[in-house]
């Protein structure tokens, strides 16, 4: 079955949420640091570009979505970056890339260069907290959405120091009813110089 997203009643269902846990964890691993820039990559409702502003971290939001500047609009320390995973060929350099349950929405065929986009802009010492659907999970196969094994997932994290690579299946819902959930739930440091 394909889902079909209206993401304006994805964000209304999902209105008063906590901040994704993946963020709140690479968060305690950045520690005491001072906070630096980060990506919020597929910003959508923007609770978590928020959220690293509240924290003093100056945060680039990006989504496809034509709402997001409104969303985020007045919110100090946030610039909203309207752009489709498609189009990205590169991104500012970041100590922080954030993207939560996002990059599955990247098609196929865009993934490669998007994932070379985000290793790229990463800083020495930067984390990387992310979300992949794997290849079990009810959306596989969906036209448009990219899907991803462990060993795609561990390739793909090759040179960083993995910090958590969380393998979560289980039954549950989404916005559009019952779903079976694969996701790789990830936390990755670039070294340091």
């Amino acid at each position: 079955m394909t889902p079909t997203f209206d993401w304006d009643a994805y964000y209304e269902a999902m209105s008063g949420r906590p901040p994704r846990k993946n963020l709140i964890v690479a968060l305690e691993h950045w520690g005491d640091r001072v906070p630096g820039r980060a990506i919020d990559l597929g910003a959508g409702d923007g609770l978590e570009s928020r959220e690293l502003a509240s924290r003093g971290w100056r945060v680039t939001a990006i989504d496809g979505d034509a709402g997001l500047p409104d969303r985020l609009q007045g919110v100090e320390g946030v610039t909203a970056w309207r752009e489709n995973f498609a189009q990205i060929a590169e991104l500012p350099a970041s100590d922080l890339v954030f993207s939560g349950f996002a990059l599955p929405f990247c098609p196929h065929e865009h993934f490669d260069a998007l994932w070379g986009a985000i290793r790229t802009c990463l800083r020495p010492g930067g984390l990387l907290a992310v979300e992949f659907f794997g290849v079990r999970d009810k959306w596989a196969g969906t036209p448009g959405m990219t899907f991803h094994t462990r060993n795609d997932v561990e390739r793909m994290l090759w040179g960083l120091e993995t910090l958590l690579l969380d393998e979560d299946e289980r039954e549950g819902r989404s916005v559009d009813g019952p779903k079976h959930w694969h996701v790789f739930h990830v936390i990755a440091r670039c070294p340091a110089e």
